[in-house]
């Protein structure tokens, strides 16, 4: 009786993995906890909508 090693069927299925992740890399940053909820919220602009972002930094300029 053999023990450990490849088994027939064990694994991942060739072929399942994507060549280029799509995944965000992961960022740090520092920041307080009232500056954070405002980064947070606006992360989730961002995402939905990256051109109202876009221009509200563009208009925001400091």
């Amino acid at each position: 009786m053999g023990r450990g090693g490849k088994r027939e069927g064990a694994g991942r299925p060739v072929g399942t993995t994507k060549e280029i992740s799509t995944a965000r890399p992961g960022r740090n940053i520092r920041a307080y906890d009232d500056e954070y909820v405002l980064i947070k919220e606006f992360m989730k602009i961002v995402r939905k909508n990256p051109k109202l972002a876009e221009e509200f930094i563009k208009n925001n300029k400091m």
